[in-house]
């Protein structure tokens, strides 16, 4: 047979791209080291030589206003605390710092085996190996470096003030009194902060007022990392500042009504309902140390001499749960980002919370999950798989007109379709079935990196479906079930030798992606695949091979 340049062409096109996702997936599952874990950093918050150029800066003269030197009030701290919530008030900015969720742990900090041995190797590996690590304590949604809730005016500076049991105060350079109280919100995952601005020297002050939430972060963040980073609702839309380099050259500033601010990673989130969604612009901006940033509402005002301003803030502190994000309103649904297969995710998240609800594991749920999947396009991939048996019995006629065409691409095309038309074979009926549940592949995946309901859930030796297996089995298992599914089931007429080597690869290439896959969706995949080679073997024994006619 002879191979037109155009095949050749797309054969190596093929092999080139095939070979560039194994090489990632490869380097992504077994050699690339994890992000790093926030720790605490001794930078203050409150040194001015660590404010950025670019910060709001207020011009007005400072009236004869005395302000008590930071070295002069007393350090203090005081307990906050509701049955949901764990922080300690400050005098070191005024504010909630160690913001914690007693009734939530951290993310485990998952070390797989082959990562393992790799460091044995390389003799970087110490101790015994803990595939979940430590014990990862309690979820810190706001660490010791960070404020919640900063205020000031002119630059992103805070202060130490003088503390109460539940009140902060502390006059700016500039001539404000500032004072933030807390008070326990309606419901234990809140908690109400109202920040007050007051003019209290002779003459008219005029300038930017701000509040935000601040804190250190570290990591890389992504679609797919978990990591803290401001975040914030601004006219329906979530806005994220991934990358803090960024912020060097300047704040982010946007434009429109301000439902909520704050930060959180893909599970917890500490945010923050100003009382008017108008009251400022929502602005990303660095507090000057490395790796500080905060979420603020910036507002330019005007103050005479006595008049205050005032903006009350209800603060969330807790788990992304969509169902209580929804009954909180204000666009808080929009913390949980699920990509562009948000409406097939919200869909399989609800079907999930059924079967949860009825079995109590979310393993379980899953694995219910597939069999409904894999029910609802039985009929569709029963077909499919009678489609190619049919393209097996045509394969010899197939063989016959590439050797009488092979030189000839187009009318061994058009030969092709009319063999395919009078046999009623359909060559794409296939691949029909993989393309329609790809959404699902996606949105389940979506649903396991950014849903806190299967957050930490434990199923089998598994401690976390959100996470990869660090034992490997379920990624080896979906390899070779795969391996068995890809044996039994009919090959296409059109591969030619190069091709059908390339699909043999397909199982060490799928295996290397379920390594850095989450283990949740390595059951739904191993699952799936079970469920189609049993199929094949009843379609096997139902329709055996056709010959041809």
């Amino acid at each position: 047979m002879i191979k037109s340049k155009k095949d050749d062409t797309e054969q190596r096109a093929i092999i080139a791209i095939l070979l560039s996702l194994a090489i990632y997936w490869i380097w992504t599952a077994f050699f690339m080291p994890p992000a790093p874990v926030s720790t605490a950093s001794t930078a203050p918050i409150d040194n001015p030589s660590t404010v950025t150029a670019e910060a709001p800066v207020n011009d007005t003269p400072v009236a004869d206003v005395p302000v008590t030197p930071s070295a002069d009030i007393p350090e203090r701290e005081v307990g906050f605390s509701t049955s949901e919530i764990s922080a300690t008030l400050t005098s070191e900015g005024g504010s909630l710092t160690v913001v914690k969720l007693p009734n939530h742990p951290s993310s485990y900090n998952v070390t797989p085996i082959w990562s393992h041995v790799y460091n044995l190797i390389k003799g970087e590996g110490e101790g015994e190996w803990k595939p979940y690590g430590d014990d990862p304590g309690r979820e810190i949604v706001i660490t010791e470096n960070g404020l919640l809730v900063a205020a000031g005016s002119g630059r992103f500076v805070e202060g130490r003030y003088t503390l109460d049991s539940r009140s902060a105060v502390r006059v700016t350079d500039d001539g404000l009194r500032v004072t933030k109280t807390y008070a326990e919100g309606a419901e234990p995952n809140f908690v109400n902060v109202a920040v007050t601005f007051e003019n209290i020297g002779s003459q008219t002050w005029t300038g930017p007022l701000w509040v935000g939430m601040v804190d250190v972060f570290e990591g890389e963040a992504g679609r797919y990392e978990n990591a803290t980073r401001p975040n914030a609702v601004v006219d329906g839309d979530l806005e994220a500042q991934l990358d803090l380099e960024d912020l060097s050259e300047g704040a982010e500033v946007f434009e429109g009504p301000v439902s909520w601010f704050g930060v959180g990673d893909r599970y917890f989130m500490a945010a923050a309902i100003p009382d008017s969604t108008t009251w400022g612009r929502a602005t990303f901006a660095s507090t000057g140390v490395e790796g500080g940033a905060g979420a603020y509402l910036v507002r330019d005002q005007t103050l005479e001499a006595g008049r205050s301003e005032t903006v009350n803030l209800r603060v969330f502190v807790g788990p992304k749960d969509l169902s209580v994000l929804r009954e909180i309103g204000q666009d808080f649904d929009q913390a949980v980002d699920f990509g562009i297969f948000g409406f097939f995710s919200n869909i399989l998240l609800w079907i999930l919370q059924m079967f949860h609800g009825l079995v109590g594991n979310w393993g379980v749920a899953i694995i219910l999950l597939t069999v409904s999947v894999k029910a609802a396009f039985w009929p569709l991939t029963q077909k499919s798989f009678k489609s190619s048996r049919a393209m097996q019995a045509v394969q010899p006629k197939i063989a016959a007109l590439k050797e009488k065409y092979g030189d000839e691409p187009q009318k061994l095309g058009e030969e092709q379709m009319k063999l395919f038309r009078e046999e009623g074979v359909n060559p794409l009926a296939g691949c029909l079935p993989m393309v329609v549940q790809m959404p699902v592949w996606f949105a389940l995946y979506s649903v396991l990196l950014s849903s806190a309901d299967v957050f930490n859930a434990e199923f089998l030796y598994l401690k976390d479906l959100s996470s990869a297996d660090p034992l490997g089995i379920l990624p080896l298992l979906v390899g070779v079930f795969y391996f068995i599914q890809q044996r039994i089931m009919p090959t296409s007429p059109n591969m030619d030798p190069m091709q059908q080597k390339l699909m043999r690869m397909m199982p060490m290439m799928f295996v290397a992606f379920m390594f850095a896959f989450p283990s949740g969706l390595n059951i739904y995949i191993l699952i799936n695949t079970l469920l189609s080679i049993t199929q094949m073997w009843l379609i096997n024994r139902a329709y055996p091979v056709a010959q041809p006619s």
